[in-house]
């Protein structure tokens, strides 16, 4: 065998080897997103029907605690302040309870093998 001719075989090698190597990172790229997406689909899905769920018994607790105080104005007041509450306690942890876990998460999932 020649000097040429070794030199275009380990170019055609290198040729099929980077395409190769093309055609791989893109099937994982594409699993990648796909995975991703699924999973972001199912848990919009999810927090849909979980909102659902907690406007629904937001609004019962309200007729509950109004018939409780024989005043309408009351019971949904109560459950108003609630959520107030909760909404500050969320804005003052937010970092904790909700961009660190999540920031995680999307990381973890993203670069999953």
């Amino acid at each position: 065998m020649s000097d040429n001719q070794k030199i275009e075989e380990l170019t055609t090698s290198l040729k099929v080897y980077v395409q190769t190597n093309i055609e791989l990172f893109k099937l994982e790229a594409t699993e990648r997103a796909s995975d991703f997406g699924s999973s972001l689909l199912s848990l919009l899905i999810v927090g849909f029907s979980l909102f659902l769920f907690i406007l629904f018994m937001s609004i019962s607790a309200g007729f509950f605690l109004a018939n409780c105080f024989n005043d309408n104005c009351a019971g949904f007041i109560l459950v108003t302040a609630f959520y107030f509450l909760l909404s500050l306690i969320l804005l003052i942890c937010r970092k904790r309870f909700i961009k660190k876990p999540i920031g995680d998460r999307i990381i973890r999932r993203i670069f999953k093998k």
